[in-house]
C-alpha cells in the first residue's frame, strides 16, 4: 500500500492516482505523461507558427507606409522579370536541345 501526501492540500491518499479531496495528480507516471503531452502540443504549435510566416512581399505589400509598399512592389516586379527571363532561357535551351 502506498500512502502519498497531496502536494496541493496536504491530505494523505492511499493507492490513488488523484487526490480524493482536491483532484490533484499524485502519480508521477501520469504527471510525466501530462507534461510530455503539453510539450508535444507546444512543439506542434511552434511548428505551425513557423509554417505560417508570410513571405517578404506578403508582409510588406500592405504596409502602412507608402514608401515601403512602393519599395516592396518594385522589388517584387524586378524579381518577377528576373524569373520570367530565367524561365525563357530555360525554355529556349530545352527547345534547342530537343
Amino acid at each position: 500500500m502506498a500512502t502519498i501526501k497531496c502536494p496541493n492540500c496536504g491530505i494523505y491518499n492511499t493507492n490513488r492516482d488523484y487526490c480524493e479531496h482536491c483532484g490533484t495528480v499524485l502519480s508521477y507516471k501520469i504527471r510525466r505523461e501530462l507534461v510530455l503531452k503539453k510539450e508535444k502540443e507546444e512543439r506542434l504549435k511552434q511548428e505551425a507558427l513557423k509554417e505560417k510566416k508570410p513571405a517578404f512581399f506578403e508582409k510588406y505589400i500592405n504596409h502602412r507606409f507608402l514608401i515601403v509598399r512602393i519599395g516592396a512592389k518594385i522589388i517584387r516586379s524586378i524579381w518577377l522579370v528576373f524569373m520570367a527571363i530565367g524561365m525563357f532561357i530555360a525554355w529556349l535551351v530545352s527547345a534547342i536541345a530537343a
